[in-house]
């Protein structure tokens, strides 16, 4: 009987996590954007919320050693700096080490917000499994498109969306 009731008292443990995992839902298009705060180099903290009802938001999640990602982010500042009025673009760093980030950003510098997650903290609320993984946020804080990846077509579908 004692064996009988560890054995359950397993069962159940091991359900669980099977059952809280079963209630995290990736964010898709038409659904709220996750709550994002997280520090710029400089110290200064940049929450998404901040920009609900002002302005639409390209949140990207890059790495600053990944060629694919730099390239991203090139082409997201010279989209920002053709609608700088009504978007804001985020870029959230999961690069291991500061000083990477900082000598990235020295030889190409950024003309948006970089924000620092070194803790990786926001993997899990974005489901970030892929960089670069981009999310056009409404001014509503409605996700509006999902991009994994970077190519052409990404380009010109961002581009679009914010000319909309």
């Amino acid at each position: 009987m004692k064996k009988l009731v560890i054995g359950l008292i397993l069962i159940g443990l091991c359900c669980v996590p099977l059952a809280a995992a079963e209630n995290e839902t990736a964010p898709k298009t038409g659904s709220a954007a996750p709550g994002l705060t997280l520090p710029t180099l400089d110290g200064k903290t940049v929450s998404l919320q901040d920009f609900r009802g002002r302005k639409k938001v390209v949140l990207t999640f890059f790495a600053s050693w990944s060629k694919t990602c730099q390239d991203e982010l090139r082409t997201l500042a010279e989209l920002r700096a053709d609608r700088q009025t009504n978007c804001e673009v985020l870029a959230v760093s999961f690069d291991n080490k500061t000083r990477d980030l900082k000598n990235f950003l020295a030889r190409s510098p950024l003309p948006f917000p970089v924000l620092n997650d070194r803790k990786l903290s926001s993997i899990d609320a974005f489901q970030v499994l892929i960089i670069p993984t981009t999310f056009c946020i409404g001014r509503d804080g409605v996700i509006e498109q999902i991009f994994v990846d970077y190519d052409d077509n990404v380009k010109k579908a961002v581009a679009e969306w914010l000319g909309s």
